[in-house]
């Protein structure tokens, strides 16, 4: 070496790293690679892949990956005066910079390298260590180079929160806390336990108070936001005209009056004041929020889910396996030939922030979600971004499209130019674009953002202007009675009955065609629809309704999606939302066969309207105005016997649905009843709950309905069984339609014709329904703290809450927060460990005890026999088969022709005692486990109450069964499935070094024996017989072998013959997030059986009940039900509840 100038001056580029803009500079990169050349060589990186890191945080005291390393460098820069690398391989006898990377260095001062205890305390405190300055770079990186593949930082913020985050918190800390970390720490919390701001301030008094004199922490809440404000995403005001006619907006943004109707756009304000509009709107930029997705470890790589995953063919478990999806790519292949690319889903509805009891006001957000990721977290909340809030108090109806016009505008730039965005799982700069592939809503949200009226005759938008729908003289309401048999096959004997549906008439008609995109948009054109946006937020009025209204069309407007370039190529571009048409279903149901005042179809004007319409003589109104009884309506014997069954025998597992018998008022009718108690009382129980109560035609036909919603959102959807649906559904509603009068068949009812159609094209309803946008409307509403300024308090709420998320990934690992909350009931969560390999699996199950447990000795001689001989036969080991294939084909050669029972009761009998004279006490053939295994366990075995596993949460019978739910019930499937009581939790540990440990259930079992101890009916209900019990003494099964389920008695007005149970099957609760409970669904449904025809002439009268009685005149004249109505804005606020008690 010439001397200190010329490596000196060789190195200049490790402390000039970026240019005046904040731009990592062309030398810089070079020379860095030249430095990972040489730290790769080492033989530290060589045998552990870690090294010492000399950015200016780590200072060369802490070892990490080559890519953290990278990182750390690109981000903060090299150490001071670290010219030579010695610890990265260098001597001090360096020469040049050309020969450093290959020489043989003498005089290695690093010894310490090759102490392995030094490496892994120092691998523990890197792993252990808070990520705050990944945190800040993640949270400023925005690329603009397409060759250099590193962060173009804004180099002012980047440094500010850069220091807040190496500022220690107070002198002699532990490493890791900064200034910086305890502020996200406390916005987390504010966070995830929605606290107000005077006890955030409270909170930062004492950490200022009980800290050391020299802390840094923050004086006051208002601190800690301008603090961690640079992690947060942007937000923006836009005045709104007063009646919602325009928006103050781009080229309108000057304006001071509105274009439209001349109001002002200020309110009158003294001297020297600024300016305050009457109105105006929250957008959070969509852009912002999917670039963060990508800048965040635990999102970026989930976002290439959709392209990644292999489907099984034939089913759907996510919408890219669906047809509207794959439709979309075939139509824009180089929009998918980027895996990155986004495709979203739009929801917006109304709900009140005071709750249905409080002053009107009505609040309209719109909410965006990407479909990338996977289903275990594609629709959970933190991926729901708010985008829009509509203020209140007062409901946007027709003027909706005048608040969409910032996103819109949005959408068409990232469809158009994309927008330059990092992918930290990739390290590389890519131009993002996205699109929308639907949007999600209740009915009357779907005219308004659809432009089809969704009122009156024509308000389903399918059937568009073809449709059977009429108008009730009396009950001067639209019905949807008969038509249904339009869907049916060209040749189905329906279509020629003349006297089960309207009188008189045949039905030759086809199903309405379903319009593409084009089709759609050219008759929006033909008739004249006006955009919103053009003629003002108040222009669709009555006046000013296009040609043919009501008539021909219900289109009111054309809607501002038409401007998305890709709209009308798309096969799916509205959602039905099965959420409320199930629960409007279930309604009608329920309030019709229990004759609920006010609420019933089946009233006056109802049977009025029969003799016009239905060949039904024997329920028209008597001269006297009396009328017999209908076949389908609860006598008050039977509602006794139903309401009972509902409050003392309906129990579900802890967490599926809450308690139902707060739902029975009076013993006369439900109320209180959320979208999620509808949804299961109609797939759960409405299979076979009126079996013994209403004539077996009415049970049926109700039966075959909450059969078909059940199978339709299954988890997993299988696309011939969806096409069955398909088919199936008219003639489900054709037989409905036999029963209940047309005043039953409101538009909802007939919407469920459409709904397997929408599931082949989107994939399983849980991605198109409204279930987790009303709870997280929910949380917006308990974001409201200042109710004078509600709209500005939920969105900084909201901003909060999106900041703490983001820096909730950087936590450390021990930090408990809403994301890493454990389930409901945690099961542990890591599994058993032993010191030798090879042990088991049934050994290492995941699953935690709970309630007080207790160590007894095994009832009998016999119980430790059968579980010992059941945990040997269910080991899934390579020696343990061996010796029960040995064992049994000596048995056979000793018995010539004895069948496989009774080798199997000799392998009960016997197999223990023969293995142990079969393996030599520590033979070393056989692996120190098998040896502990065959000796037998403990005399003694622990005992508990509970036990928490897989997601199930498992109760003995004698501790649950006087609780309001049922967790007792257990399920092994098999050839033969198999149906018990669980009666204990037993822990069993075999004697050794390994102590060896396993969980097992005993239980008592039903008979399974098909058609006598348990039966199928066609709705796929499961029943088994609960006076009959399985023969064989086999009590035992393995934890890990159990599925949940619950027992359900019949509702029956006399006990007598066989007392059948309901089987229902539940599946395991996924991870739980701040306590919320996805709705409860199957996973999959294998096959559908084909319904029933019913041609003979069905009983219309109750056959056990000849009297008259009065109907009275308890319904109202009102109007059909208008998606513009006001007193919609708060229907939501009911569904917002938590299905768990």
């Amino acid at each position: 070496m010439s001397g200190d100038g010329n490596y000196l001056e060789l190195r200049r580029w490790m402390y000039t790293h970026r240019d005046a803009n904040g731009r990592v500079t062309k030398e810089y990169l070079e020379g860095l690679e030249t430095f990972m050349h040489q730290a790769d060589s080492t033989p530290l990186a060589q045998e552990s892949g870690k090294m010492f890191c000399p950015c200016r945080k780590c200072n060369n005291s802490k070892l990490a990956t080559r890519e953290n390393v990278w990182k750390h460098l690109i981000n903060r820069g090299f150490m001071p005066n670290y010219y030579i690398w010695f610890q990265h391989g260098e001597g001090y006898n360096y020469e040049n910079e050309a020969s450093s990377s290959n020489s043989n260095f003498q005089n290695e001062p690093v010894d310490h390298l090759h102490n392995q205890h030094r490496y892994h305390q120092e691998e523990q405190m890197v792993d252990n260590y808070d990520r705050v300055h990944d945190m800040v770079a993640d949270a400023f990186v925005a690329h603009d180079d397409d060759e250099v593949e590193e962060p173009n930082i804004d180099a002012k913020k980047f440094y500010e929160m850069l220091d807040a985050a190496n500022q220690p918190l107070y002198s002699g800390c532990r490493e890791g806390l900064s200034k910086l970390s305890l502020a996200a720490r406390m916005m987390s919390i504010k966070t995830d336990h929605n606290l107000p701001e005077s006890c955030m301030n409270a909170w930062t008094d004492l950490f200022k108070e009980y800290l050391p004199e020299d802390n840094v922490s923050a004086d006051s809440y208002y601190e800690i936001q301008k603090l961690v404000y640079s992690l947060g995403l942007p937000s923006e005001m836009i005045d709104v005209c007063i009646d919602n006619c325009m928006l103050y907006w781009g080229d309108d943004e000057k304006l001071e009056e509105c274009r439209f109707c001349k109001k002002p756009r200020f309110k009158p304000q003294g001297r020297g004041r600024n300016r305050v509009p009457y109105q105006r709107m929250w957008y959070l930029p969509i852009t912002d929020r999917l670039k963060r997705l990508y800048q965040s470890e635990e999102t970026a790589g989930k976002m290439r889910w959709h392209a990644e995953h292999t489907q099984t063919d034939g089913e759907m478990t996510h919408p890219s396996d669906a047809r509207a999806w794959k439709h979309f790519n075939k139509i824009y292949p180089q929009f998918a030939s980027n895996s990155r690319n986004v495709y979203m889903g739009l929801c917006t509805d109304g709900f009140s922030p005071f709750g249905m009891s409080g002053r009107q006001y009505s609040l309209w957000p719109v909410f965006m979600t990407p479909y990338n990721l996977p289903p275990d977290m594609c629709m959970q909340r933190e991926f729901l971004f708010l985008t829009i809030l509509i203020p209140g108090p007062n409901h946007p109806k027709r003027s909706l499209d005048v608040f969409l016009q910032p996103l819109i505008k949005e959408l068409k730039d990232l469809w158009a130019t994309g927008v330059r965005t990092y992918d930290c799982s990739t390290k590389t700069n890519f131009t993002m674009r996205a699109m929308l592939l639907w949007t999600i809503s209740d009915f009357p949200a779907y005219g308004m953002l659809s432009g089809w009226t969704t009122h009156g005759r024509l308000s389903c938008p399918y059937c568009n202007g073809t449709t059977d729908a009429f108008q009730l003289k009396n009950g001067r309401k639209t019905s949807w009675f008969d038509c249904h048999r339009r869907f049916l096959p060209i040749n189905h004997p329906y279509r020629r009955n003349r006297k089960l549906f309207r009188q008189k008439r045949v039905v030759r008609d086809t199903p309405p065609p379903y319009l593409t995109g084009e089709q759609i948009e050219q008759q929006i054109d033909y008739y004249g629809a006006q955009e919103t946006v053009r003629c003002g937020g108040n222009w669709h009025v009555p006046g000013n309704m296009p040609d043919y209204y009501g008539v021909q069309h219900n289109w009111h407007k054309k809607s501002i999606f038409w401007e998305l370039p890709y709209w009308k190529d798309l096969l799916l571009r509205h959602n039905l939302d099965v959420m409320h048409i199930e629960k409007n279903f279930f309604e009608n149901i329920m309030n019709t066969i229990l004759n609920v005042p006010g609420k019933t179809k089946d009233n006056q004007k109802s049977r009025l309207d029969l003799p016009d319409i239905c060949s039904r003589p024997e329920l028209h109104i008597k001269s006297n105005g009396q009328v017999p009884v209908p076949v389908f309506r609860l006598s008050s014997e039977q509602k006794s016997v139903l309401f009972n069954w509902v409050a003392s025998a309906v129990k579900f597992p802890d967490g599926y649905v809450s308690n139902l018998s707060r739902c029975v008022e009076k013993g006369q009718k439900f109320s209180g009843m959320k979208s999620h108690d509808c949804h299961v009382f109609m797939q759960r129980l409405l299979p076979f709950a009126f079996a013994e109560l209403l004539p077996t035609k009415v049970h049926e036909a109700l039966a075959a309905i909450g059969a078909f919603f059940r199978d339709l959102s299954t988890r997993t959807l299988k696309e011939d069984v969806v096409e069955q649906l398909h088919e199936n559904i008219p003639i489900l509603l054709c037989n409905l339609e036999m029963i209940f009068p047309p005043s039953f068949f409101d538009v909802m009812e007939h919407l469920a014709v459409h709904l397997p159609y929408e599931a082949l094209l989107r994939g399983p309803v849980h991605y198109g329904w409204m279930y987790q946008y009303e709870r997280a409307m929910k949380y917006l509403k308990g974001k409201a703290k200042n109710l004078a300024k509600v709209e500005g308090s939920i969105i900084a709420g909201s901003l909060t809450e999106e900041t703490s998320h983001f820096t909730s990934y950087y936590f450390a690992p021990n930090v408990r927060t809403r994301q890493r909350a454990p389930r409901r009931y945690d099961d542990g969560g890591v599994a058993p460990t032993y010191a030798v390999a090879g042990v088991p699996d049934i050994f290492s199950q995941i699953g935690r005890m709970g309630g007080k447990t207790k160590e007894v000795w095994w009832s009998s001689d016999e119980d430790a026999h059968s579980a010992h001989t059941y945990i040997l036969l269910n080991c899934e080991d390579p020696f343990m088969r061996y010796f029960e294939s040995l064992f049994v084909s000596q048995v056979q050669e000793a018995i010539p022709g004895i069948s496989t029972s009774e080798v199997d009761k000799r392998k009960d009998r016997h197999f223990i005692k023969w293995l142990k004279s079969q393996v030599e006490y520590e033979d070393p053939d056989y692996p120190i486990w098998f040896h502990e295994l065959v000796q037998g366990p403990l005399a003694k075995v622990t005992t508990s109450p509970m036990y928490f596993s897989r997601g199930f949460t498992f109760h003995t019978y004698e501790y649950g069964k006087h609780r309001a739910t049922s967790n007792y019930g257990i399920c092994v499937k098999g050839e033969t499935d198999f149906y018990g009581i669980l009666q204990e939790i037993i822990e069993v540990e075999f004697p050794g070094l390994l102590k060896l440990k396993c969980v097992i259930f005993k239980c008592d079992w039903f008979d399974p024996v098909v058609n006598r101890g348990v039966r199928f009916n066609k709705f796929g209900v499961v029943a088994v017989n609960g006076g009959r019990r399985y023969n064989k003494f086999e009590p035992f099964i393995l934890a890990s072998q159990a599925d949940q389920v619950s027992f359900l008695p019949y509702p029956r007005l006399r006990e007598s013959g066989i007392s059948w149970l309901a089987v229902i099957k539940v599946t395991p609760r996924g991870r739980i997030i701040g306590g919320e409970e996805p709705p409860l669904q199957e996973e999959h449904i294998n096959e559908v059986e084909e319904p029933e025809q019913q041609m003979e002439d069905i009983l219309l009268i109750d056959p056990h009940n000849h009297e008259y009685e009065d109907l009275p005149d308890d319904t109202t004249d009102d109007a059909v039900e208008d998606e513009f109505n006001e007193s919609d804005d708060v229907s939501s606020v009911e569904e917002n509840d938590d299905v768990s008690e």
